[in-house]
């Protein structure tokens, strides 16, 4: 708990790397409307691909230097040092970001739905898939940024997008399987498994890794 408190704080204090990446989550919502016309018949089915986008790139930028800082003061090699559940650790400041961004992001993501769609059913039926694919999409980049700790998060992205598309498209058949009434639960406990393996399996790997930047 300590730990999570810990962390909270050094984000919390960090407003540029939580309240940064909302905003632009806000301007890429807003903006969208603004620059297609409201009477286009296609514009729900646009606002879907918008919004799966804006959640990655929010997600990428709110991990652009999540480990980076920690490495450079030193604190991540006490960590490595003196604490033996590293994975943990991990785990929890991926959390901490995922409820300072994610669920923000997937609030504000929902609400805009309500207003694109006018269906509250469809807003509501999104909002826990977004709760999710912000969650998967926080842990990949972490990982991408792990393996380029010190060379820069452009080239992690690059490496994590490959993981990424699959994703997407299974993103792109819930918002079919919604609009058809088709099988979008069976979905939602797809990436719900996605996820369960991912908060486990990528701490450990980034934490493997970071060890072995260290050493």
């Amino acid at each position: 708990m300590n730990i999570l408190y810990f962390e909270l704080l050094k984000l919390r204090k960090k407003s540029r790397g939580w309240l940064g990446p909302i905003l632009v989550f806000i301007l890429i919502m807003t903006a969208f409307p603004l620059t297609v016309e409201f009477l286009n018949k296609d514009l729900e089915q646009a606002f879907f691909s918008i919004l799966w986008i804006a959640v990655l790139l929010v997600m990428m930028l709110a991990t652009e230097d999540i480990f980076l800082e920690d490495y450079n003061d030193g604190s991540l090699e006490q960590l490595v040092i003196h604490t033996e559940s590293l994975s943990f650790i991990i785990g929890a400041k991926i959390f901490i970001y995922w409820a300072l961004i994610g669920i923000p992001v997937s609030i504000i993501g929902s609400i805009y739905c309500l207003g694109i769609t006018s269906s509250f059913e469809i807003a509501l039926l999104i909002f826990p898939v977004l709760l999710i694919s912000s969650y998967i999409f926080l842990n990949l980049f972490c990982f991408g940024n792990s393996l380029t700790l010190t060379k820069g998060s452009v080239l992690g992205t690059l490496i994590t997008m490959p993981l990424l598309l699959p994703l997407l498209v299974v993103l792109g058949k819930v918002v079919i399987a919604i609009n058809l009434g088709l099988n979008y639960f069976d979905f939602l406990i797809l990436l719900l498994g996605v996820l369960s393996i991912i908060i486990v399996i990528i701490p450990l790997i980034i934490s493997f890794v970071i060890r072995a930047h260290l050493e």
